[in-house]
């Protein structure tokens, strides 16, 4: 029988998953990499360890499933977006990556601000200006180390890097290219006028090719085990796969990751840009299409501080039963009623991302009273995180984008009563795919497309996806929730217009 593999190099480790031609995983294998922090700001990578990571789970996860090589037809690479580094023309690194996560290039941002300017920026590119992505990484290098700029042959994406050590090519696709600041959604292609503006050189960047199309195949001295007749096909970048691997191939779809943060990807066939910055628009994993983006930091996280801070009991409890800790706490906060018992919970533990993009925000506990349970508080943050995912599908529809579905994943995707919760708030169904490993269901049927198995990537995803269950909005909890939100969005207006946010961190 025929397979693919996908290899999937997120922020903290490597998988290699295994699918066979109907799409059923075979077999997959992890390995951890790790980061340095030379400052609190700053975030590196070796990216000789995405490599040999990468390399050992191709190795690792051939002697799991025992899948003959020659039955191999292709496999594509997804990634964590926006993290960059310079590699000299042999693709060996000159200088340890820069993660998407670090911080380092306010300066670099303030440049670009200043020299191009911020709707410039959005109307090619379709993204803010901040240090999260590329461009301002590799103007980081030319400012500081010059050095490495100079003798720098490419700058290169995780994708890109991955795509080079097995093909010895430079190539990145267009969802990767979409989130360096320097890419034009609309024409596909580098902007003359982005690289100008920022001074850097068109002929360090890699060619750009559309996901789902050959590259070439493996090199014999890759070392990777596979065989000479497996075919390496562009991937797309990790939240992109992650849509196509929950069936967001159609308008309406929506895909919600509820993992650290949320992120929320909507089809489109067309670039929709927000007249108010909201949220970002990228090219998609699927050819001339693209997706409009909104990210929430601190969904998983803020239910991970609970349990650490307040919920010593339910550890205890979930040890003492064989359960995690996050079934017990599930338990906890479906004994809570809508509206957690008067309690509100403003999510923003990290700052606020869209569509309020206000870094000064701040978690807020509203309504607290001496008869609450931390079953109301669980209960509180589930419902809070809900209603700024309501917000931002809000956003969508006044953009022509209204949501049918949402399609759910990650880590918060596995609590039902959570489910639940979105479903209600935001008055659509909430569908949670059978693999909850959608980037790499993404990034195999790219494979899939590439090798040519299937034709139609639409149809490779509806063959490949099969839905392991749905929660359907209820009409009355809907009702109670519109009302709450509407206090919720006052409490939140009524702290940020009074600069309250800003005036805690001046005094404290």
């Amino acid at each position: 029988m025929t397979h693919v593999m996908a290899l999937d190099l997120g922020t903290t480790g490597t998988r290699a998953v295994l699918f066979d031609e109907k799409g059923e995983m075979k077999g997959s294998a992890y390995k951890e990499w790790a980061s340095f922090y030379p400052s609190p700001a700053e975030v590196e990578q070796d990216a000789n360890a995405w490599w040999t990571s990468t390399r050992d789970m191709i190795g690792e996860v051939l002697k799991k499933t025992k899948v003959a090589t020659k039955d191999i037809k292709a496999l594509a690479v997804t990634n964590q977006r926006e993290t960059i580094v310079p590699v000299d023309k042999d693709g060996n690194p000159l200088a340890n990556a820069i993660v998407w996560q670090d911080r380092r290039t306010g300066n670099e941002c303030d440049f670009i601000r200043d020299k191009i300017g911020k709707d410039k920026v959005y109307k090619i590119a379709g993204l803010t200006i901040d240090p999260y992505f590329s461009a301002s990484k590799i103007l980081w290098f030319k400012n500081n180390r010059p050095d490495v700029y100079k003798k720098a042959a490419k700058f290169l994406l995780v994708h890109d890097f991955i795509v080079q050590k097995l093909t010895g090519k430079f190539v990145t696709d267009h969802s990767n290219a979409a989130r360096t600041m320097l890419f034009d959604i609309t024409a596909r292609r580098w902007s003359d006028e982005l690289l100008a503006g920022m001074g850097i050189d068109r002929d360090k960047l890699p060619e750009v090719s559309p996901p789902g199309k050959l590259i070439g195949p493996v090199l014999p001295g890759a070392g990777t085990g596979l065989d000479k007749g497996t075919i390496v096909v562009a991937g797309a970048g990790d939240q992109q796969c992650a849509a196509l691997g929950v069936g967001v191939t159609e308008k309406g779809r929506v895909k919600c990751t509820m993992g650290t943060g949320t992120f929320l990807l909507a089809y489109s066939s067309s670039v929709k840009l927000d007249p108010k910055t909201r949220v970002l628009c990228s090219c998609a994993a699927i050819e001339d299409s693209y997706v409009v983006e909104a990210s929430m930091f601190s969904t998983g996280s803020l239910l991970r501080w609970a349990r650490d801070t307040l919920g010593h009991a339910e550890c205890d409890e979930a040890a003492a039963v064989n359960q995690t800790p996050y079934q017990v706490i599930d338990g906890k906060a479906e004994k809570s009623p809508i509206g957690s018992n008067g309690l509100l919970f403003l999510p923003f533990i990290v700052g606020a991302g869209a569509p309020y993009w206000n870094p000064d925000a701040r978690g807020t506990l509203f309504g607290l009273a001496a008869g609450h349970q931390r079953s109301d508080i669980y209960r509180s943050i589930m419902e809070g995180t809900s209603f700024d995912v309501k917000k931002n599908l809000d956003v969508f529809k006044e953009m022509g984008l209204a949501p049918s579905e949402l399609r759910i994943t990650g880590g918060g995707s596995r609590s039902g009563i959570w489910s639940q919760i979105l479903s209600d708030a935001c008055a659509v169904p909430c569908i949670r795919p059978q693999y909850e490993e959608s980037t790499a269901v993404g990034a195999a049927l790219l494979a899939s497309v590439g090798a040519g198995l299937y034709k139609d990537i639409a149809k490779a995803a509806n063959d490949f996806i099969v839905i392991k269950a749905r929660f359907q909005p209820d009409k009355k909890a809907q009702e109670k929730y519109q009302k709450i939100m509407g206090v919720y969005t006052k409490l939140y207006d009524t702290l940020n217009g009074a600069g309250l946010f800003k005036d805690l961190q001046k005094v404290v």
